[in-house]
């Protein structure tokens, strides 16, 4: 079982490559005015293959002005061999094709959002409150739990996804790596809602996307919703909901075909140091 760490801080990564992860994963998950500069991508991409680990890029949706931005960077990491790099955009997986050494690894905004419909299995159940328990598992499954999406996605040669820490979805995981996709487990934070427009800089009053001073880097917001009881984090353009990873569920996920699991460094989980990058992998260590 292969441990990663992810962020999109510099900081983080130079102590996260510290500790006894195996890969490190770069880059803004979800918003597109996070990605690094080709320097910044160069020096991060240095400091992971000098400490003798694998380095993995992870890139967000992005719109048509910062697609030539991600094409230069994919053409630099071409050239240093082969490399992962995390897709949350058709647009960019169309771009990746070109280069030989660089192989797509699904994100979870093309595994979750848009979500496939589900009206055909709806339609097929009795009516009755077994019939709505029926439906609410149907959610917990992924756009993969359909065998032409995965197809689809193995014609561009796509074999590693990224999925989340979902007690509800572990049973659905198993058919996933049956069908040939190796499965990479997000620890701690489920995205709930990815907003086009930045909720954290309008809250701070960053008036532009592309002057932004990335606030990120050091908060995020806890929103409490006192009707339904609910803690959720809002972080740069997503809100997430927190889950507590445990060597139990880490027995679970492994069993169902988990080949990986990452650790965010970020604001909301707090894990900055090595220290804490090890505490966690002995945690769930079985």
């Amino acid at each position: 079982m292969k441990v990663s760490v992810q962020t999109d801080s510099f900081a983080m990564l130079k102590e996260g490559v510290e500790s006894e992860c195996d890969r490190a994963r770069f880059g803004s998950e979800f918003c597109e005015w996070m990605i690094p500069s080709l320097e910044g991508l160069k020096k991060a991409y240095s400091l992971v293959s000098d400490k003798g680990k694998d380095f993995i890029y992870v890139t967000p949706r992005v719109s048509p002005s910062n697609l030539e931005k991600i094409q230069d960077q994919l053409a630099f990491l071409d050239r240093q061999g082969k490399i992962g790099v995390v897709i949350n955009d058709l647009g960019i997986l169309n771009v990746l094709e070109q280069y030989q050494n660089l192989k797509a690894h699904l994100g979870r905004q093309l595994v979750y959002m848009p979500a496939r419909c589900p009206w055909k299995e709806i339609t097929q159940q009795p009516v009755g409150f077994l019939a709505r328990r029926q439906v609410a598992k149907i959610f917990y499954q992924t756009n993969l739990n359909y065998i032409p999406t995965i197809q689809l996605f193995q014609k561009h040669g796509i074999s590693d996804v990224d999925v989340d820490w979902i007690p509800e979805s572990f049973s659905y995981f198993n058919f996933l790596a049956k069908n040939g996709l190796n499965l990479s487990i997000h620890m701690h934070l489920v995205p709930i809602a990815v907003t086009r427009r930045c909720h954290t800089a309008r809250f701070l009053g960053e008036k532009s996307p592309e002057s932004c001073s990335q606030p990120c880097n050091t908060q995020a917001f806890l929103l409490k919703h006192n009707i339904l009881r609910l803690e959720l984090h809002l972080y740069g353009n997503a809100v997430f909901r927190s889950v507590k990873p445990t060597k139990k569920d880490a027995k679970k996920l492994i069993k169902n075909g988990a080949s990986e699991f990452i650790i965010g460094m970020n604001p909301i989980t707090k894990v900055a140091t090595r220290e804490k990058v090890n505490a966690l992998i002995h945690s769930i260590q079985p």
